[in-house]
């Protein structure tokens, strides 16, 4: 058909999967590869792909520009019109439940509302956001959650690296979700991390069913508990068609995201103690800040300058019409969340750390900055992931001084770097005298 999106020549499309699709699965879309990671920083690899989708818009225009990857047609998306459009118009006729989503994501949660179509995504949909009080500003828990997460984080002492955070992290996500009993329950959380490891390798990679039906399980019996404060405990258990259940995995996945934006934002404000003066303020006095706006401000930053959704993947089951030209029944949608969040030609901040855009309206323009995603299919669980980070911003900088390893503290003294491998970050946490 002569009305078709442009496709990449077979030259273009090598170049796209080397500096922009490629590295992305290379590091893990599911499961981060600390190695691969390490690598990615050295090779630049997200300036690597800004620079790619600059010369393709020069070259095919507005696009999005197709290309056949595994027999199946990709479009990656290079106008942020174009990234609106997707978002705003998900499900119909961006279904979010595209072919490489549900080919990973059904290793560890089949049910999920991001891999369902109708006629059962409605359902899932309402039933997550009256679970997670997506429309209400702080969910009916957030004290609770607060509370474990100054429990938790008190734990931190002498210099620890990711691994170690981490696991003190998992113990705030377990106790929010699934209550104060999972605490300890490291199984449930080396079950999901197999899982996890085989969805990056999406439909291609191996099946452990048995491994899949017992982490369900388990979660199921956190569910049927529903431990008073928690998460699952604002489930409607009696909407057995949805999988009430089935919904819990994804929120345990993205809290762990939201642990490697805190674990950066920790090592650049202790590399600039500037940074930590209206949070520290903030903290002393949170009655004159509304839902510890700095420290959510901050959160926000580190997740539009490394987002932790790596793309943004939606599918249209019919032909789309795209600037007069026409885009495939079965056309996978790809938005590189990076290529955006980092345009320095569209962003005067683009490679700055500056919090205050999230607080100025600089972040609600036209241009797409898209940390929650966007639109009917937005990340439903905004709100908690919001009050926990920011709570732990709180926490740890009226509590601890921060000293950061010299190469993180190289790396972060001048401009924002634009691949920042989290799992090479080590921390010092030394206690002070700030809140007295």
């Amino acid at each position: 058909m002569s009305n078709l999106l442009p496709s990449a020549s077979a030259l273009d499309s090598g170049r796209i999967l080397r500096d922009v699709l490629g590295p992305m699965v290379a590091q893990g879309a599911i499961l981060r590869r600390p190695r691969i990671g390490t690598l990615a920083e050295r090779l630049n690899v997200d300036d690597r792909a800004l620079r790619r989708v600059r010369r393709l818009r020069a070259r095919y225009g507005d696009g999005p520009v197709l290309l056949r990857v595994a027999g199946r047609t990709i479009g990656l998306v290079l106008a942020p019109e174009d990234v609106r459009r997707l978002l705003a118009e998900t499900p119909e006729p961006f279904a979010a439940a595209a072919g490489d989503k549900v080919g990973a994501l059904t290793h560890f949660q089949p049910h999920a509302v991001l891999v369902t179509n109708s006629p059962l995504r409605a359902g899932r949909r309402e039933l997550n956001e009256q679970a997670l009080d997506s429309h209400r500003p702080v969910h009916r828990h957030g004290h609770r959650f607060v509370e474990v997460v100054g429990e938790e984080l008190d734990a931190l002492h002498a210099t620890v690296g990711w691994d170690e955070f981490r696991a003190i992290w998992s113990r705030v996500v377990r106790r929010i979700v699934l209550g104060d009993t999972a605490g300890d329950d490291l199984e449930i959380t080396a079950q999901l991390d197999r899982l996890r490891a085989d969805a990056n390798w999406a439909q291609f990679g191996p099946d452990h069913e048995v491994l899949r039906s017992r982490f369900l399980t388990n979660i199921a019996q956190y569910v049927e508990k529903a431990e008073p404060g928690s998460l699952v405990a604002s489930l409607d258990r009696g909407q057995e068609v949805l999988d009430p259940a089935g919904q819990v995995p994804h929120w345990l996945f993205a809290f762990d995201a939201a642990g490697i934006a805190l674990w950066r934002l920790f090592a650049v404000i202790g590399s600039r103690p500037e940074l930590l003066e209206p949070i520290v303020a903030e903290a002393r006095h949170p009655e004159t800040s509304p839902l510890l706006a700095q420290a959510g401000a901050a959160v926000q930053e580190s997740l539009r300058l490394w987002p932790t959704t790596l793309v943004v993947l939606r599918q249209a089951g019919e032909p789309t019409v795209w600037r007069d030209r026409v885009a495939p029944a079965g056309t996978e949608f790809a938005i590189v969340s990076s290529v955006f969040h980092r345009d320095d030609e569209a962003l005067a901040f683009a490679n700055d750390f500056e919090p205050a855009v999230w607080l100025d309206g600089r972040t609600d323009g036209a241009w797409p900055i898209i940390p929650f995603s966007e639109g009917p299919a937005g990340c439903p669980g905004r709100n908690v992931v919001l009050l926990t980070a920011s709570a732990a911003v709180d926490h740890v900088a009226a509590r601890y001084q921060l000293d950061v390893d010299p190469h993180t503290r190289r790396r972060l003294a001048g401009a924002m770097p634009g691949t920042f491998n989290h799992a090479d970050i080590r921390i010092g946490f030394w206690r002070n005298n700030r809140m007295n």
